[in-house]
């Protein structure tokens, strides 16, 4: 019996102890871990993510308010003192707007941009009978008005631009500084007012709609120049384009080549497009425009390097040279080594404040920063560095 209570002494009772110190521990160690089975993530791409202290964190789309401090809240931890707790709270993922599809030109709207577009046609000569058409919606006013103040002291660009923006007031604003020294015409729609990303369905369907917008010009025989109202222009390119229009060469569009060679079916960039309203341009039109109403997912400019590479129905494309016209990859390029083209186009740089900070670093921004008005003194700074090169 003695050497019983011997072993249950030097064996047993340490084991007790060591269990029960084990059981307070992992009991301690369960309390502080978040209870996170109250909510599912089963449509959540990315999870829910928590910062301390109950604080959410947003990663894109999907975001959950932290769900609290597990079983500690019900013990009175991790909240305020005086105040009441309140329930975890689930924010569900923000979803996808709904696509309001390609917006409609109506009749009237389409015979005031006609109208516009055959006078300013009028008032040109001969030998430079084109005109430059831009199309923007009201994200892109204040890029609009940088370009129209960098192009103010060129002689041949303001009496034949047409801007056609999706809604009236951006009118109204170019309007405001510029009176009607250079034409701006609403399609009057109201619910494309935003910066969409790249490869939006919103983008996508501005894309089409001017597709669209450029068929009409075209099938009307109006001879023009697409361009972005986010390029910047170092020299006036009236010559440029003349040079081609008056050229015994045949062409139906011409259009720069891409600094980035995306092989023989992806070599060419969509402008600065110049259309000659010829048949070949007609049909090409007709087919870029039925192809993207027909698919959403479709973009201009692949339709428009698949057409060319085919020369669909015999059209013809000709080519800017990279040093004429050149992309987003020419900022990229060592100063040292910069041939200065006619036009700078500003992409390969998605989001118009990334857009408008790019030309603002290299030199390019020519608005007031709280007015947005034109600073003229910056223009001819710009012409006297750039203009003769």
């Amino acid at each position: 019996m003695t050497r019983l209570k011997l072993a249950f002494r030097t064996i047993l009772v340490p084991l007790f102890f060591v269990y029960f110190f084990l059981h307070i521990g992992f009991t301690t160690w369960k309390l502080f871990q978040v209870d996170n089975t109250r909510i599912g993530y089963e449509n959540l791409k990315d999870g829910p993510l928590l910062a301390k202290g109950g604080k959410h964190l947003k990663k894109g789309k999907n975001v959950i308010e932290a769900i609290g401090y597990g079983k500690l809240s019900a013990l009175g931890f991790g909240g305020v003192r005086g105040q009441k707790r309140r329930k975890p709270k689930v924010v569900q993922p923000v979803m996808v707007p709904k696509d309001e599809g390609v917006p409609e030109i109506s009749g009237n709207v389409k015979m005031n941009l006609l109208s516009e577009a055959e006078n300013l046609l009028n008032q040109t000569s001969k030998s430079t009978n084109f005109i430059y058409v831009a199309m923007i919606n009201n994200a892109y006013e204040r890029m609009t008005l940088n370009w129209i103040c960098n192009t103010a002291s060129m002689d041949n660009v303001h009496n034949r631009t047409l801007i056609v923006s999706m809604d009236p007031s951006t009118c109204t604003s170019i309007r405001s500084q510029w009176d009607e020294t250079i034409k701006c015409v609403s399609l009057e729609i109201e619910n494309y007012k935003n910066g969409y990303d790249w490869g939006k369905q919103q983008y996508i369907n501005i894309l089409t709609l001017r597709a669209n917008l450029m068929e009409f010009l075209t099938k009307n025989d109006i001879p023009y120049v697409l361009i972005e109202a986010d390029a910047t222009w170092f020299k006036d390119p009236l010559l440029l384009f003349s040079n081609r229009t008056n050229s015994e060469e045949d062409y139906d569009i011409v259009v720069p080549v891409k600094g980035y060679d995306g092989g023989s079916w992806d070599t060419l960039a969509f402008d600065p497009m110049l259309i000659s309203p010829t048949n070949g341009s007609k049909m090409f039109m007709e087919e870029m425009k039925t192809r993207l109403n027909g698919d959403k997912k479709l973009y201009d400019q692949d339709i428009m390097n698949q057409l060319c590479a085919s020369q669909h129905n015999g059209l013809i494309c000709r080519q800017f040279s990279y040093n004429e016209i050149a992309d987003g990859k020419w900022y990229k390029t060592d100063e040292r080594d910069r041939e200065i083209p006619f036009i700078l186009n500003n992409n390969f740089n998605s989001g118009t404040k990334n857009k408008e900070t790019r030309q603002a670093l290299n030199g390019f921004w020519f608005l007031a920063s709280k007015t947005n008005q034109c600073v003229i003194s910056k223009v001819n700074r710009f012409m006297e560095k750039y203009g003769k090169s």
